[in-house]
């Protein structure tokens, strides 16, 4: 690893500690890992973080987009994610941004920790929104949002600390004082699903 890339990746890891105030710029280097600075890079886009999640908004976030995976499977589930994040009042753009990062858009995603499905539920999870079978593309994506929704709840609409805590759980981001956990996977992930929802990376 380079010097620069290890400093890139420094950036990256820790860009959540951030000022609020400060300007985040956020693009994918030619090997399709992200980069993340408070100065501009080649190629990259300004986003914001810090800004908080209000459910329903009207306020759409400038330059978004439908996040395409890199494959056909996105227009796929297009409508059903319209349609569960019209039930819950969830921007279906965040949906999008979740899933694509979460499992690229495969129904049949397995991770191994056991995370399934579009959004990648863990069972225990699925079955406490109410989801018998997370293989099941439409019972998965409402487990999903429902746990979202109670994320945003539980964490006063901040958009960083619901996503810290769908990724890492809700007890990691409460045992570190209602902060991102200091665990790289995490903080890449917060980063990457902001930056998508936000508009301020290509869909990958």
């Amino acid at each position: 690893m380079t010097a620069r890339s290890a400093r890139w990746l420094l950036l990256a890891a820790t860009w959540v500690a951030a000022p609020a105030t400060a300007q985040v710029f956020a693009t994918l280097d030619r090997n399709g890992q992200l980069q993340v600075s408070s100065a501009p890079l080649g190629g990259a886009r300004a986003f914001h973080p810090h800004r908080p999640f209000v459910a329903g908004s009207p306020a759409a976030p400038p330059r978004s987009r439908v996040p395409s995976a890199g494959t056909l499977a996105a227009p796929r589930w297009t409508s059903l994610i319209d349609q569960v994040a019209a039930e819950f009042a969830v921007d279906a753009r965040l949906l999008h941004a979740i899933v694509s990062v979460e499992s690229a858009y495969n129904a049949q995603a397995r991770s191994h920790a056991g995370a399934l499905g579009l959004m990648q539920v863990i069972p225990a999870t699925g079955k406490r929104f109410g989801a018998v079978d997370l293989f099941d593309p439409l019972q998965n994506l409402r487990a999903g949002t429902a746990y979202l929704v109670w994320l945003q709840r539980r964490f006063g609409g901040d958009l960083e600390l619901m996503l810290a805590a769908y990724n890492a759980g809700e007890g990691a981001v409460q045992r570190h004082g209602n902060r991102v956990p200091p665990f790289t996977e995490t903080r890449r992930y917060v980063a990457k699903v902001s930056a998508l929802y936000y508009g301020a990376l290509p869909a990958p």
